[in-house]
């Protein structure tokens, strides 16, 4: 996909406009052997902005820009090699070297169509490296260019990341038009600053505070803004931490990284601001890559040698289903409890990262699944000489479960004579607001670090649609992500998107059901699940419009996306359409999603799959 003609599109979104953990991710991938491997995400997000009903698509412009111009030059490689372990293969440089998006394929809303929960803004499939690495740029280019109904008073109108800088260059011919760029705060920098230095009162000098807002950010400037403010507190902070233009020293991506604590946050997951700015990065892996693994996948080379002897390497896979039995004995549980497939993306993760090894634990169930795995994977890195460096949660009580975890902590320890074992370093995420850190920073709290994103990146009372990028399917078999959290469960399998019309045009309801379904007809009855409902009820449309476009395919453009006025004359028709319950700014009626009799079939399969 030749863009290198389009200097607005490197601009306003680069390829290291990302998370380290897309980084590590893709690392780990190419390290098991998956890097080709086809996969497919959706983009959606779970509950509509402002407190409202309905959101509207905006920004596929902005993504396919970023696709037509995606391709790593020798700079933004040779940064990765800094960050990545120094023991790295060169040949996943290499492999860097050549990726591009010509084998993406993209589906999509129409710019102005009405979105709603769970219903997905884009399907985006192709090698499961390279979609994997494209996850926060679009999050970052979707969430922002969102449109929604504001409430009268008060709220962020007018907010957005930074200071307005004119209009941009034309665009080549064959590129879309970009949306002008809109106003901006004025003085967002110090609005960061304190928001960060306000954050780190509440917690206090002793937990590491990160901040991983990108996918949240009001763009791709304001997350750079974010970034880097909420780590600097304050030009005076970065020269305190080296000076401008200071990168941060070779080392693995880690969450245990001691570092003074200062006016605002240790450290960012936003691998540009590392590359521009030097703010320290942290980043390990996503639920993704956890799930994207069954427990039949045969690593292609298993052995990993001693940590600091010149011993035989040994088969890690071995010695972790090894170890698991002690493991479980010790917890009380069955062997067959813990996930085969979190597992296995455990050990891909370790012979990637034996130095730096993290484990993600609430995929599936953190007490019966991933304590269990990431402690015998842990352990067999320990026989050898190596030291995980810790665990991270993302849902669920996030106090309680560390002071649980860091308890069986100190038993394994004691039970099988590993001391360092007891402290490592156990990380929180999931929507941390001012309220929850401060719990989360109480004496006799087990949490170390605590990652903080929208409500460092926006500041309070700033929203943020909260899109998500979750893998659906990989090598052709439907994933799904369970967590400790039902709204956090996402909806497996390749899917189409139909919205079902009354008599008169009006909106009856969206419908998600597996792609290979054939489409609902008009005039006939249709037995569908509202989402989140245990009943079914049955409907018969008198419309039927399919909602996902194909855009890209195998890297090409399908058709000329529409102009800015088409698309606001699209959005002005669609809001027309939509009833004044739905329209309400203050308790307006809820609109229905709901799946089909395949697809929640399917949901409950997995579902009852749990942990086995």
């Amino acid at each position: 996909m030749a863009a290198e003609q389009d200097p607005e599109a490197r601009a306003a979104a680069g390829p290291l406009l990302t998370d380290l953990y897309q980084a590590t991710m893709a690392l780990g991938y190419w390290r098991a052997g998956r890097a080709r491997e086809q996969a497919e995400f959706e983009l959606f997000f779970r509950g509509c902005p402002f407190g409202g009903a309905f959101a509207l698509a905006a920004g596929l412009r902005d993504c396919v820009r970023f696709l037509r111009a995606f391709r790593l030059r020798d700079a933004d490689v040779q940064f990765l090699a800094s960050v990545l372990p120094p023991d790295t293969d060169p040949a996943f440089f290499e492999h860097l070297r050549a990726l591009d998006c010509s084998d993406v394929t993209v589906r999509a809303l129409p710019e102005g169509s009405l979105a709603f929960p769970n219903v997905p803004l884009l399907q985006v499939s192709g090698p499961l490296l390279v979609v994997q690495l494209l996850e926060t740029p679009l999050l970052c280019l979707v969430s922002y260019a969102r449109w929604g109904p504001r409430r009268s008073g008060g709220g962020a109108a007018g907010a957005g990341p930074g200071p307005w800088r004119g209009p941009p260059p034309p665009p080549p011919r064959d590129l879309p038009t970009p949306r002008p760029a809109r106003p901006r705060l004025p003085c967002p920098h110090s609005l960061i600053a304190t928001n960060a230095a306000r954050l780190r009162l509440i917690a206090g000098p002793e937990k590491r505070l990160l901040e991983m807002g990108l996918r949240r950010a009001q763009g791709p400037d304001g997350g750079l803004t974010a970034s880097t403010y909420s780590y600097l507190g304050g030009e005076s902070r970065r020269r305190e931490a080296g000076g401008e233009g200071d990168l941060p020293e070779a080392l693995q991506p880690r969450l245990t990284q001691r570092l003074t604590p200062g006016p605002g946050f240790d450290g960012s997951s936003n691998v540009l601001a590392g590359q521009l700015r030097g703010v320290p990065l942290a980043g390990t892996l996503a639920h993704s890559f956890v799930t994207s693994f069954s427990g039949t996948e045969v690593p292609p080379d298993p052995m990993l040698a001693p940590a600091a002897s010149p011993g035989p390497r040994v088969d890690l896979t071995a010695r972790v289903e090894a170890w698991l039995d002690g493991v479980c004995a010790h917890l009380g549980l069955g062997v067959q409890e813990p996930h085969r497939g979190e597992r296995a993306a455990f050990v891909a993760y370790a012979l990637a990262f034996p130095q730096a090894f993290q484990g993600l634990l609430d995929t599936y169930s953190v007490q019966r699944s991933g304590l269990p795995n990431f402690l015998a994977v842990a352990l067999a890195l320990g026989e050898l000489g190596y030291r995980a460096v810790g665990i991270r949660l993302d849902s669920g009580d996030l106090l309680q479960q560390a002071q649980e975890i860091r308890g069986v902590f100190r038993t394994v320890s004691a039970r099988f004579q590993m001391p360092w074992l007891e402290s490592i370093s156990i990380a929180v995420s999931n929507n941390i607001d001012e309220k929850e850190l401060a719990r989360l920073a109480q004496e006799g709290s087990e949490v170390n670090v605590i990652g903080i994103g929208t409500n460092v990146v926006t500041c309070p009372r700033q929203p943020s649609l909260g899109c998500v990028y979750k893998l659906v399917s990989v090598g052709g078999q439907p994933r799904m992500k369970l967590t400790e959290d039902p709204e956090k469960q996402t909806l497996p399998g390749s899917k189409a998107a139909f919205r079902l019309l009354g008599p008169e045009g009006s909106l009856l309801l969206d419908v998600l059901q597996l792609a290979e379904e054939p489409p609902p007809q008009a005039g006939q009855e249709l037995r569908v699940w509202p989402h989140g409902a245990r009943e079914a009820c049955t409907v018969r449309p008198a419309g039927v419009e399919p909602l996902l476009r194909l855009w890209v395919q195998q890297g090409q453009l399908c058709e000329p996306l529409p102009s800015l006025a088409e698309s606001r004359a699209f959005a002005q028709l669609s809001l027309s359409r939509l009833s004044p319950e739905h329209k309400r700014l203050e308790w307006p009626a809820l609109y229905q999603v709901a799946l089909s009799d395949k697809l929640r079939a399917l949901v409950d399969r997995l579902g009852a799959g749990g942990s086995s």
